[in-house]
């Protein structure tokens, strides 16, 4: 069955006006989300994968602002919407879990008030049934003693417990989308697992769609159907996750793979992928990885290349894979 698509982002470009100019931080990014769909964004941190996801919800501030592109979600353009038609969105259709929970939850009201809060916000609902359905979500995330978790105060919790908490607030409201940024990081293994088992629930249960911000590509094999892999600001890979580990074509791409430790193999020493990712003050002027790249070449000094479609449905920026090679892909 052929899957509607819920979020589209055409050639988004987020800036952020400083003193010294206007940074790019997300330049021309393109990409879908289909019901019940989980796309993995991935690359360093810098990339530009945050921004992305706060684009999407609208929650880039001064001096940060999208100059270009636009974002539809069901067909509407987000971008063109008030800030009041935006907060009926979110939490309800439209839902995050941030990647530190501790600085995402208010440390002056208690679990329970600040669930009761997302609830009463977006469903005709009272109080009382405002608390039920929290302590009920509470149950739904795995947290034991949900009554008792629900009068206390986010300092009381663990890191693992303050990120169920959040996941149960981003879901109170049943969202069709999903936005996790990190959520699993600087979480023990067993609780990451718990966490992730979850997220496949919803998936399954609810026909969520979910994007998955992530820098760890063991949880993008054992979560995603497609992943784009972004550097400096632009998505230079686009793939469904079988073709991307199987056969990733960027060399970035290439170099995330070849860094991340395999189970069947015993190395002495990791590969790494040399050099930083550039800042605004030393972005390449043709390709944006071509500094750290193996397989540069004058072209790749010169001129940028564009995100050509070279097999199937993956998509690669690099000049490795000229129109002609594309076309015949």
């Amino acid at each position: 069955m052929k899957k509607d698509t819920l979020l589209s982002v055409s050639e988004l470009k987020t800036y952020f006006f400083m003193e010294s100019g206007a940074v790019p931080s997300v330049h021309g990014v393109s990409f879908e989300v289909k019901q019940g769909e989980t796309v993995a964004i991935v690359g360093e941190s810098g990339c530009g994968k945050s921004v992305t996801s706060l684009s999407i919800m609208g929650l880039v501030s001064s001096p940060g602002k999208i100059v270009g592109g636009d974002i539809r979600f069901h067909g509407q353009d987000l971008t063109t919407i008030s800030e009041k038609e935006y907060r009926k969105l979110r939490g309800n259709d439209l839902s995050m879990i941030f990647q530190e929970p501790l600085t995402s939850l208010n440390p002056l009201f208690t679990i329970g008030s600040q669930l009761d809060e997302v609830i009463l916000l977006h469903q005709q609902v009272t109080k009382e049934e405002a608390r039920q359905k929290g302590i009920e979500m509470l149950k739904k995330v795995g947290i034991p003693r949900a009554e008792q978790v629900y009068r206390s105060y986010p300092h009381q919790l663990s890191g693992g417990m303050r990120q169920r908490v959040m996941i149960a607030m981003a879901l109170a409201c049943e969202p069709k989308l999903l936005i996790a940024d990190e959520p699993t990081t600087a979480l023990d293994v067993t609780i990451q697992a718990q966490i992730l088992q979850l997220m496949r629930k919803l998936v399954k249960d609810n026909n969520t769609a979910i994007m998955l911000i992530t820098h760890d590509l063991g949880v993008v094999a054992e979560m995603a159907d497609t992943v784009i892999v972004m550097y400096a600001g632009q998505v230079v890979e686009q793939a469904d996750v079988f073709t991307l580990f199987a056969a990733p074509a960027h060399p970035y791409t290439q170099g995330l793979l070849a860094s991340t430790p395999k189970i069947q193999t015993i190395e002495e020493e990791l590969q790494s992928i040399e050099g930083t990712v550039p800042t605004q003050e030393t972005m390449p002027k043709g390709c944006r990885f071509f500094p750290r790249c193996p397989h540069a070449s004058e072209q790749c000094v010169q001129n940028q290349p564009s995100l050509l479609k070279i097999g199937g449905g993956q998509l690669v920026r690099c000049w490795l894979f000229d129109a002609k090679e594309a076309a015949s892909g």
